[in-house]
């Protein structure tokens, strides 16, 4: 052997070559042992994480019951929108690309990244509920992580004009308020599913297994005449702007059926805009829970039960002239008058021949008018929270107290109750139940004798004419019967606000064969003469006309058209004044 080879063998000693023998081994021991680890021991656990990112189970949205009016249009219907929502552990490793999808989503980069980190580790929503432009522009940009679903909203085609009769509907499709939430019930769909597999950017493969379809809510049909329903609420919000109320509603009602054919509110908001109806007040609908003291709108009630208990006749005067001492306080009239019988008395809205007719009659038989007429009483029309108001039981009235329940303190209603309290006495003596629901069948209960009720409807139509305080819900070429009311709000201390009223006006045409009822009450009003008769009449005036022609009821006509008052002396402010018992 050379002496080259000896001396390598030298160099390299055995146990380096044992010790490279040993990291072999132990090196695979250790993979088999991984293995086995992850092929028996963790098997299971790792099939179920890989099911829970290939394999997953995506809702399916059910679509939400339409609402319709009358005439078929739709009040609340489903249009296509989108909802994005993204996987955070995909869309995180894009963060280069937020900007593009902030700006074809129309929010700030900010945002994006804000509801990113809202959601959970695999699930946050960005947008929802959004138009299916915004998914297509996206789509476009091919960023993995984040995904657009198809679905549906709910879209309002009057806007702010329904907005607190229907209520609104909350991202998740079941009813926050109004109509949407009292028949949630019947209008929400149920749900579906299906499961897909998805590859590693989260992109449906195919639907694995069968699909749960989802069942659509059904249909709400209203009785609610759309046109009707848009100039009531238009002449509402005029009317509450130019005299600066806090607040108004206004119902109109078939009086012979009970069904209604507009519920307008104001304040109200756009449900469609984005944030439309941030504050809850926007979509109370006042007509059912705002309950208030009417003043003078009660007034023909009282009679109506004076009648009946035969404690005044129809024909019977009363000295107005001085005022009327009742429990420490002096009931006055705005104007003076010396001798009314109960014709003038309501159209003057006497509060002096009021209270001497209401003393004369049992406080029982007035509370029993009252409540056969649905005041005091819930509606049962699907509003939750709806008031019935309050009217005190008779034994608790003392002589103050029957003297201004009369005249429409200390008794608070809604404008629903006001428009139901009427009906009865243009159709002749039943109270109708209010319907909102088509199909429904009419409820009529006899509460006053026609003969009670003719009387009425002849007065009311005399507090429409001139010098009657409804003299601004005339309504040329048609017979206008109703009253005005007007009652200053209590400050919660015993006392009133100054000026600042409940404005009423309730009344119904044709005055000779009655068909429609409308009740209109603006309250907190500050300006101008803010009395029922010059507030609340002119919006019963122009929301009658509107709906007198919708429905095909026409005028008297005179030669070639329609008859005018027989007083074409009358001016503006004269009927101004007169709106409120200052003229003759």
């Amino acid at each position: 052997m050379p002496p080259e080879r000896l001396s390598l063998q030298r160099i390299l000693p055995r146990w380096r070559a044992t010790l490279l023998l040993i990291v072999i081994l132990l090196g695979l021991v250790v993979v088999l042992t991984r293995d086995t680890e992850l092929q028996w021991w963790r098997a299971h656990d790792l099939r179920t994480q890989g099911r829970m990112r290939y394999l997953q189970t995506r809702p399916l949205p059910a679509d939400r019951g339409a609402i319709y009016g009358s005439n078929g249009d739709a009040l609340a219907a489903n249009v296509p929108a989108v909802t994005i929502w993204t996987d955070p552990r995909l869309f995180n490793a894009h963060r280069k690309d937020w900007d593009k999808v902030a700006q074809a989503l129309d929010i700030s980069p900010e945002t994006l990244a804000a509801r990113v980190q809202s959601g959970g580790s695999g699930f946050a929503y960005i947008l929802r509920q959004v138009q299916p432009q915004l998914g297509k522009s996206l789509n476009a940009l091919h960023v993995p992580g984040i995904y657009v679903q198809k679905t549906s909203r709910t879209y309002y085609p009057l806007g702010a004009v329904t907005t607190p009769l229907l209520g609104l509907v909350h991202l998740d499709h079941q009813g926050a308020a109004g109509l949407e939430m009292g028949y949630n019930q019947w209008l929400s769909g149920k749900a579906g599913s299906e499961k897909v597999l998805v590859d590693g950017q989260g992109e449906v493969l195919h639907v694995v297994g069968a699909r749960q379809t989802p069942v659509p809510g059904r249909d709400l049909h209203l009785t609610i005449n759309p046109q009707i329903q848009y100039w009531a609420y238009m002449t509402l919000l005029a009317a509450q702007q130019h005299f600066g109320a806090t607040e108004g509603s206004a119902v109109v009602m078939n009086a012979q059926t009970g069904q209604i054919l507009a519920m307008a509110s104001v304040p109200s908001c756009n449900p469609n805009a984005r944030a439309g109806c941030g504050d809850p007040s926007d979509y109370v609908n006042n007509a059912v829970h705002q309950a208030f003291e009417p003043g003078s709108v009660m007034k023909p009630f009282m009679v109506a039960a004076a009648l009946a208990t035969d404690s005044i006749q129809p024909d019977q005067s009363f000295n107005v002239s001085r005022c009327l001492p009742v429990g420490g306080f002096c009931i006055r009239d705005d104007v003076v008058h010396h001798e009314l019988n109960v014709a003038h008395i309501l159209k003057y809205s006497s509060d002096i021949g009021a209270a001497k007719i209401a003393l004369r009659t049992p406080a029982k038989a007035i509370y029993d008018m009252y409540l056969a007429a649905g005041y005091g009483q819930e509606p049962n029309l699907g509003f939750a929270g709806a008031t019935g108001g309050v009217l005190p039981q008779p034994q608790t009235w003392d002589k103050a107290r029957h003297a201004t329940i009369a005249l429409g303190y200390g008794v608070s209603v809604t404008t629903l109750q006001l428009a139901e309290g009427y009906a009865a006495i243009a159709n002749g003596g039943y109270h109708v139940t209010p319907t909102l629901i088509a199909g429904q069948s009419v409820q009529r209960v006899r509460i006053m004798s026609a003969g009670i009720a003719a009387h009425l409807r002849h007065w009311l139509e005399g507090v429409c004419a001139a010098n009657g305080t409804g003299i601004l819900a005339a309504i040329p070429g048609y017979a206008v019967a109703g009253k005005t009311g007007t009652a200053n709000m209590a400050n919660g201390k015993d006392g009133f606000l100054k000026n600042r009223t409940n404005a009423t006006f309730v009344g119904f045409a044709p005055g000779f064969a009655p068909k429609l009822v409308m009740a209109v009450t603006l309250r907190g009003s500050t300006r101008y003469w803010n009395f029922g008769g010059v507030e609340s009449a002119p919006v019963f005036r122009v929301t009658m006309r509107h709906a007198l022609e919708e429905l095909n009821i026409a005028p008297r006509w005179c030669g070639g058209k329609a008859c005018a008052s027989k007083h074409n002396h009358i001016t503006t402010t004269q009927a101004e004044i007169w709106a409120e018992g200052g003229g003759k």
